[in-house]
């Protein structure tokens, strides 16, 4: 137990000092953020609303940072790890490679936390939101459950870019699909049906669902607890498919001796 919480510990502390001296990953969770909430009370102004959502328009845009950040910087780790030749070092070192991405991975989403933060103060202090209806105990329970989805699908993307090398051209590509499907900055409901259906396979859409309705002054009820349950249901499964990627790795270097080849 004293070993574990040393590596976790040591291995927050690298990731920590990697991340905050990478000018790419401060842009992701503090710029893009800024930007995206900027864009959306603009955009919610020009439709006649006196005032932007705050889940929506305003956290959704310190979700859209974390999101972003989490993407680029669990793939990017492994990239750099696979450029630098210290994949293989790790891959075979007694402490297993689900446990140092599940470490990374958390950093990153606890570092990305910072974007969501910010959004909220920026609601609360410039924009007067009141928060006197808002159920907060449901609300903070939703977000715990929009961080656990986050970082499941972390391990996930992180384990999948060391599985395969033709994993990039597709992490390319899923940041901002996953974050209109998901309904980071709307209402899922605005979607054409197909699209709400293919939008109910990401846990964070359903956080978001009850995070608003939380912070509207929805009463905790059996809606909210199926909607956690789905979504928490959904994490544990993207999670278990990270652990057989993991599997699947270990029996390709059995087999070639190398993962420069995979």
């Amino acid at each position: 137990m004293k070993r574990n919480l040393s590596l976790f510990i040591r291995q927050m502390d690298v990731q920590l000092r990697m991340r905050t001296l990478n000018l790419y990953s401060l842009l992701l969770w503090f710029i893009q953020p800024i930007v995206f909430s900027a864009v959306g009370m603009i955009l919610s102004k020009a439709a006649g609303n006196a005032t932007p959502d705050l889940v929506y328009t305003v956290i959704g845009g310190g979700i859209m940072g974390m999101w972003s950040g989490l993407v680029f910087t669990s793939t990017y780790d492994i990239r750099s790890d696979r450029r630098e030749g210290t994949l293989e070092l790790i891959v075979g070192s007694p402490t297993s490679l689900r446990k140092i991405e599940s470490i990374r991975t958390f950093t990153n989403v606890a570092a990305g936390t910072i974007s969501l933060v910010a959004a909220f103060l920026v609601a609360v202090l410039i924009y007067k939101f009141s928060l006197a209806q808002a159920d907060i105990l449901s609300a903070i329970l939703s977000l715990l459950v929009i961080l656990f989805g986050l970082w499941c699908m972390g391990v996930f993307l992180a384990n999948l870019m060391v599985w395969s090398r033709l994993s990039t051209s597709i992490v390319e590509f899923i940041e901002m699909p996953v974050a209109l499907l998901a309904g980071f900055m709307y209402p899922i409901s605005i979607l054409p049906t197909w699209m709400q259906e293919i939008s109910s396979i990401f846990p964070i859409r359903w956080g978001l669902e009850t995070l608003r309705e939380a912070i509207q002054g929805t009463d905790l009820n059996e809606i909210t607890l199926a909607k956690w349950g789905i979504s928490i249901g959904i994490s544990l499964i993207i999670y278990l498919l990270s652990r057989l990627l993991d599997r699947r790795v270990h029996d390709l270097i059995r087999v070639t001796g190398e993962l420069s080849s995979i």
